[in-house]
C-alpha cells in the first residue's frame, strides 16, 4: 500500500516517510485494519508500507506487483497536478472497499479509479462495482498490461472488462507503466482464429488529461472519434466457411454441447452436411456468446420456422428467445460488465440480415423482419449446402 496513518492519525503517503524515523521508532498504522505498518523504501521497488507477517487484513492486500504500486503513484501524481482532489487508497467503512484512487470532478461526481493488474473473478469484479454504484460512486477501471488482447485468444478475464460505445465500439482501457502511456484498444472484434483484432491507440501520460479521461469514461468518445474509425471494408468480401472435413468431425464431439446439437439435427429428421453453408460462415465465435455459431443458428431457424403461422420477427423477440436459451443453458454466454447487450444483439442481427440477403426473409420496419421461409426445409442445391 501507498498510504499509511502516523502516531498523530495523519494520512502519510509512503514516499513522504522517513526510513531513519521508522528505524528510531516511528510507527505507522493500516488505515483499514489498524494493525502496525512496515515501511519499505529501497532502489528496486516503489516505497510503500506492508504489514507485519501473519498480520491478518482483508482490505489491503499484501504482495503488491511494481507496475500496480508505480501505476497508482503515476495516476495520482497526473490528477493532483491538475488541481483535481484526489485521495489515494482512500478507505470507505461504509461500502468496506478501498479504491485505487478516489476522484472528486469539477461538477462533484465522485469517481472511484481501480487500476487492476492482478486476475479478479467477474462475480467479484461484479459485486465491487455495484458496491460501489450503489452508494453513489461512478467506476474507472483501468487495467493492467495482463489485460492487453494483444495477439491474445479470446479470454472471459478480457472480455469482462469491455466497454461499448457507439464511437469506439467494444473498447479496454490498459495502463502500460513501463511506457507510461494509456493505450485504448477500441472495435475488438472476434476473428475466425479465435483472436481479438481490434483498433489501438496510445496516449502518453504527460499528453493525458482528466479531460480526455472523463470523456472516455462516461462518455465513450475520444475528442477526435474520426482517428478511431475502422478502416473501411469492401461489401463484396468472399465469405469464409468452415471446411466440409472440419464439419464433418463434428459427428464425433462428445461434449454436452454438441451432443445436444448432434441429437436436435437427428431428431428434426435433418442431414447435417446439407445444412445451409451460412450456419457455418466464420467466425464460429462471437464476442458475448460462447456457443458455437453454428449452433445457436440453428436453433434459431428451428424454433422460428413454422410453416403454419408466418408472423413478423422483432428484436424484441429475438433478444427474448435468446434469454431463454440462455436460462435454459442451451446458449452460453460471456459476462462483461456493461458490453453484454450489444455483443449479444450484434451476432442475431447479422444473421438476420445474412437471412435477408440470401432471400429467405425481408426487412418490413425497423428492426422487424418476417421469415419468407425455413431455409431447412427442403433439399438445397449444392451451391448453398455446407457441402458446396
Amino acid at each position: 500500500m501507498l498510504i499509511a496513518r502516523n502516531v498523530n492519525g495523519e494520512l502519510i503517503q509512503a514516499y513522504q516517510a522517513s526510513k531513519e524515523k521508522a528505524k528510531n521508532g516511528e510507527m505507522y498504522y493500516c488505515p483499514a485494519c489498524k494493525g502496525k505498518l512496515v515501511l519499505k523504501k529501497g532502489n528496486i521497488m516503489i516505497a510503500h508500507f506492508a504489514h507485519h507477517q501473519h498480520a491478518d487484513c482483508a482490505v489491503f492486500s499484501e504482495g503488491e506487483t511494481l507496475p500496480h504500486l508505480k501505476g497508482k503513484q503515476l495516476l495520482f501524481e497526473k490528477f493532483k497536478s491538475e488541481g483535481f482532489e484526489v485521495t489515494l487508497e482512500c478507505w470507505l467503512p461504509a461500502l468496506q472497499q478501498r479504491p485505487d484512487l478516489l476522484l472528486v470532478l469539477a461538477d462533484g461526481k465522485e469517481i472511484a479509479v481501480e487500476y487492476q493488474c492482478s486476475p479478479i473473478s467477474p462475480s467479484d469484479l461484479l459485486a465491487r462495482t455495484r458496491g460501489y454504484k450503489r452508494f453513489g460512486y461512478e467506476v474507472w477501471w483501468i487495467c493492467g498490461i495482463n489485460y492487453q488482447p494483444e495477439s491474445a485468444k479470446m479470454k472471459q478475464s478480457v472480455y469482462q472488462f469491455l466497454k461499448y460505445s457507439v464511437a469506439l465500439g467494444n473498447w479496454i482501457g490498459i495502463l502500460d507503466t513501463q511506457e507510461e502511456e494509456i493505450a485504448i484498444y477500441h472495435h475488438l472484434k472476434l476473428g475466425s482464429d479465435n483472436r481479438f483484432h481490434f483498433g489501438k491507440m496510445g496516449i502518453p501520460l504527460d499528453e493525458l488529461n482528466l479531460a480526455c479521461l472523463e470523456s472516455l469514461y462516461r462518455r465513450g468518445g475520444m475528442s477526435d472519434d474520426s482517428a478511431l474509425k475502422p478502416k473501411a471494408y469492401t461489401k463484396n468480401v468472399a465469405r469464409k466457411h468452415m471446411q466440409a472435413k472440419d464439419i464433418n468431425l463434428l459427428r464425433y464431439r462428445t461434449d454436452p454441447e454438441h451432443r445436444k446439437f448432434l441429437l436436435a439435427v437427428y431428431l428434426d429428421r435433418k442431414d447435417l452436411y446439407h445444412l445451409p453453408a451460412f450456419l457455418f460462415e466464420l467466425p464460429c465465435r462471437t464476442l458475448g456468446i460462447r456457443t458455437p455459431a453454428y449452433i445457436w443458428r440453428y436453433y434459431l431457424l428451428r424454433d422460428f420456422s413454422n410453416k403454419e403461422t408466418t408472423k413478423p420477427l422483432t428484436k424484441k423477440q429475438l433478444l427474448d428467445w435468446l434469454s431463454k436459451c440462455i436460462r435454459m443453458n442451451i446458449i452460453r454466454t460471456r459476462t462483461s460488465l456493461e458490453a453484454d447487450d450489444a455483443n449479444l444483439w450484434e451476432p442475431l442481427l447479422q444473421f438476420v440480415m445474412r437471412l435477408v440477403e440470401e432471400g429467405h426473409a425481408a426487412a418490413i420496419g425497423k428492426e422487424e423482419w418476417l421469415l419468407l421461409y425455413a431455409p431447412m426445409d427442403g433439399k438445397l442445391d449444392s451451391h448453398h449446402s455446407c457441402l458446396g
